[in-house]
């Protein structure tokens, strides 16, 4: 079984892929190459779970996005940006992807990084959706205040972290994934937050959704107040031929606290 850790060093030592940094990543196990995007809270130890059930047949990689982790920050986050450094790592890979697995955040970045030319052979958007809320309206600007009101304070993730994993979980006696959660969540840098938070509110992919050609599953959980199930089926009911799976006794972060459903889940999809 082959481990591989790249961390801050990587990003560092001027490794480039046609100009721009590779970003930063854990790699685990050979075989056919199936690619984790972390969630806003994430980085490359979000998927730790699914790498060590998975890394027996596949290899297993899980990025740190850009200002996470040790991949080089953004000067301006966008995400045809961050779709653009997705495609940089493919191609330091040497490898086009047996499956893309985005969740949240990671899923928004998948849906703009395939509009955008790039080819995997299956796709799972995992607790995410198509747009983020109306880009432009009130609601998104009252989201936007209300999450960059920590951070307007002199807060850092590492201040609030507890307080919104934990508010993701739908059992919270789950002390152990949501302590693990927190760790992960705890070093991201301000700047990325406040960074992803305003790409957030502007992202809409919506038109794109018919487009879609690669076999798709759309990954939901019951009690995820974030990407609520119903909008999650209702993504997949414009993507031709996608398919929705509902995970029971789960928040938004499902990969963590029902990690078994999870990893059941992309290898039933994967391996039809």
């Amino acid at each position: 079984m082959i481990l591989q850790e790249v961390d801050s060093s990587f990003a560092t030592k001027g490794l480039v892929c046609e100009g721009a940094p590779v970003p930063s990543y854990k790699e685990r196990g050979s075989g056919p190459l199936l690619l984790f995007l972390h969630g806003l809270g994430g980085n490359r130890h979000s998927f730790d779970r699914q790498l060590s059930a998975l890394s027996d047949r596949y290899r297993c990689v899980a990025w740190d996005a850009p200002g996470y982790g040790g991949s080089t920050p953004m000067d301006v986050m966008t995400f045809q940006a961050l779709a653009a450094r997705l495609g940089h790592l493919i191609d330091a890979l040497g490898a086009q992807p047996l499956a893309v697995i985005g969740h949240s955040f990671g899923g928004m970045i998948a849906q703009t990084w395939l509009r955008g030319g790039g080819v995997c052979g299956k796709l799972i958007l995992a607790h995410t959706s198509a747009a983020f809320g109306k880009p432009g309206s009130q609601w998104n600007e009252d989201f936007l205040k209300a999450r960059l009101s920590p951070i307007e304070k002199g807060l850092a993730p590492c201040d609030f972290a507890r307080q919104l994993i934990t508010s993701m979980f739908f059992d919270q006696s789950k002390t152990a994934a949501i302590e693990a959660a927190v760790r992960t969540m705890a070093p991201l840098p301000a700047t990325t937050y406040r960074q992803v938070i305003e790409c957030l509110v502007a992202f809409d992919e919506s038109a794109s959704l018919e487009r879609i050609r690669t076999p798709t599953l759309c990954l939901a959980a019951e009690h995820d107040r974030t990407a609520p199930p119903k909008s999650v089926a209702q993504m997949a009911e414009r993507i031709p031929g996608a398919r929705c799976q509902c995970l029971p006794d789960a928040g938004h972060l499902a990969y963590a606290e029902t990690p078994n459903a999870f990893t059941d889940a992309i290898a039933a999809f994967v391996e039809e």
